[in-house]
């Protein structure tokens, strides 16, 4: 439903989260103000107000790239959910090793914090 300068929409919340529609509004509180309302379980009713003047095919070029950003909003919902176990493991190895005893760095068992010269030696002029 249009109205002036308002654009009126749903958005079914079976296609996308709730945490994805803030996500998208978020990313476009720069351009417009936004107003929800959910109307039942799965449907939620959006209005989109640009912050300035607006004719009718801009404020539907900004529903459109509100709902673009509100499916990119979903995928990084989605890879976030898929990922969180690795994530918390990550940070738990982090931690984990973060916590640990400092390890003596005065002791070299690789030999690798030894000189080049002391060893395999010092180079001798005449061996150029």
């Amino acid at each position: 439903m249009k109205t002036e300068n308002k654009l009126s929409f749903t958005i079914n919340l079976g296609n996308y989260s709730l945490e994805s529609v803030y996500q998208a509004a978020y990313a476009m509180l720069d351009r417009l103000y936004f107003y929800f309302d959910k109307k039942d379980q799965g449907t939620l009713l959006a209005e989109i107000k640009p912050k300035g003047k607006a004719r009718p095919l801009e404020l539907q070029a900004l529903k459109d790239e509100f709902f673009n950003e509100l499916l990119n909003s979903e995928l990084r919902v989605l890879v976030a959910r898929r990922t969180k176990k690795i994530r918390e493991a990550l940070i738990a190895q982090a931690l984990i090793g973060a916590s640990a005893e400092k390890a003596d760095y005065s002791q070299d068992p690789l030999g690798i914090a030894q000189p080049w010269e002391e060893k395999y030696g010092a180079k001798k002029k005449n061996d150029r």
